[in-house]
């Protein structure tokens, strides 16, 4: 009993290490490398690893094959799989893996599978508690992992309308200044910034800014 309670309690705090990575934006992208390391420790597993259905490829494989049906492979012995997987079961075998274990990790409730979790054993199986609890961690780290790069698409997304609604608004300072400078109607003076700009192959964003700070003054023709 005090085995299973001190296992336990390293799972938990294997989930922590997980969260705690999620929050370091630096560390944030290794997440499946730490999950392989931590079923290798948790498992005494000779391999662990992580396969991404955005960089699978439409493999051939038991990864493949648990992406495409979004469902477990348990325990199978692949001195069974020669056929079935020959370049796989091969390799494995040829490092002294007997059966594989693919779990597939989802990021969210409904969704497909994100990722497969392989787990390679020699010479014995995972036990129900063992599967249970890697499937457990696997989607906690996917999950998290959906989460980080969410928030990273929201950061990269929020700091682009940003920049152009600030472009935008120099772009008009500069056109109002120049139009009244210039005595010409707004869409002119515009034409006049984007003439410049065009010809001297520089973004429009640094020629109004120039303007804006007086450091540039254009002739009423567009160029």
């Amino acid at each position: 009993m005090e085995q299973l309670h001190v296992q336990a309690q390293r799972w938990m705090s294997s989930a922590v290490g997980l969260a705690a990575l999620a929050a370091d934006e630096e560390q944030a992208p290794y997440l499946m490398r730490q999950l392989s390391e931590y079923c290798t420790d948790l498992l005494a597993l000779p391999s662990a690893s992580v396969l991404l259905a955005e960089g699978s490829g439409g493999g051939r494989g038991p990864g493949a094959e648990c992406l495409d049906e979004d469902s477990a492979l348990v325990n199978v012995d692949l001195r069974e799989q020669v056929e079935r997987w020959p370049e796989f079961a091969e390799h494995a075998l040829a490092e002294g893996n007997t059966t594989a274990t693919l779990l597939p990790l989802h990021g969210t409730e409904g969704s497909g599978p994100v990722a497969v979790l392989q787990l390679l054993c020699a010479e014995r199986e995972l036990s129900p508690s063992e599967v249970d609890s890697a499937q457990h961690l696997g989607d906690l780290a996917v999950l998290l992992l959906t989460q980080y790069r969410e928030l990273r698409q929201h950061r990269e997304t929020t700091g682009q309308l940003k920049s152009a609604l600030t472009n935008r608004v120099v772009i008009e300072q500069a056109k109002g200044m120049l139009a009244e400078q210039l005595g010409v109607a707004p869409d002119t003076a515009f034409e006049v910034l984007r003439g410049h700009a065009r010809s001297r192959r520089l973004k429009l964003r640094s020629v109004a800014q120039a303007v804006v700070d007086r450091e540039l003054v254009l002739d009423p023709a567009p160029e």
